[in-house]
Parts: C-alpha cells; sequence; structure tokens
C-alpha cells in the first residue's frame, strides 16, 4: 500500500511504500525532542523502514542534534521553506535503518483515526495527559 504526504507549502512530497498493518502502527511520544519537533505537547509518529520511505518532489534540509532525555544522536528531516518536520531517524540503533515520519505529515487521513498502537516515553508524559486506552505502554522507545 502506498500512502503519501507533504509538507505544509506543498513543496516536499512523499511516499511511503508500506504494508496495510504497518500503517496503523502510530505511536505517541512524549519525549521532550518530540514536543519541540512537533511544537505541540507530544508527537504523532508513525516508524517505517527507510527503504519505504521515498521523496517525491522537493528537498529536505537536514541537522544532527542529541537526544536532551536519552542523549543519543539523531537527524531530523524538515521542509526548508516552511519548516514543516518530515522525519526524524535515531543513531542509537543503527541496524534497525528506519525513519520515524511526523503522522501529521500524511495527506491520507486514516492512519490519524486509529488509535495508536504505543505510547513512548510514557516517564515524561504530562500530569494532565491520561494514558491512551489500548496503547502499548512503553518508558522509553
Amino acid at each position: 500500500m502506498t500512502m503519501e504526504g507533504s509538507c505544509l507549502c506543498g513543496n516536499v512530497k512523499f511516499s511511503l511504500d508500506v504494508t496495510p498493518d504497518a500503517a496503523n502502527l502510530t505511536s505517541v511520544c512524549h519525549c521532550r525532542p518530540c514536543r519541540k519537533i512537533s511544537g505541540s505537547t507530544t508527537s504523532l509518529n508513525l516508524t517505517v523502514p527507510t527503504k519505504a520511505f521515498t521523496l517525491t518532489s522537493g528537498n529536505l534540509k537536514t541537522i544532527k542534534t542529541k537526544h536532551m532525555d536519552e542523549g543519543f544522536e539523531f537527524s531530523l528531516s524538515f521542509c526548508p521553506a516552511c519548516g514543516s518536520p518530515i522525519y526524524a531517524v535515531p543513531h542509537f540503533m543503527p541496524e534497525l535503518d528506519i525513519v520515524v515520519v511526523q503522522a501529521g505529515t500524511l495527506d491520507e487521513v486514516a492512519p490519524l483515526l486509529k488509535t495508536p498502537a504505543t505510547e513512548l516515553n510514557v516517564a515524561h508524559r504530562l500530569p494532565w495527559q491520561t494514558q491512551i486506552g489500548g496503547a502499548a505502554q512503553k518508558e522509553k522507545y
């Protein structure tokens, strides 16, 4: 199954070639870097193999930074025109060969309608946020 995505201004477009099951495996992350990336209190992500991601239009700017909670390096790729974050790549386990796509950049809304499969970094969940029913709870990644 192919899903399309784009940035806010439309300069960056991409496709994901994933199984229908994988398309439904979003995760909510409570870590501080995800808050900064999303501009919100959590980030809704879809983790896919690197080979599943294809940039179909535009160019991405990529920065490398350090995870302020865990200390590992990760890269963040975003649209240089509008700043929309597209995906992150954690470098603490390179053998995974994954990209963590910001689910809000998907043009198809169906994956956003499903309850997230997992909540990550729940130790950083804000006190007013409640656990998502049915989502696996992970202290870290």
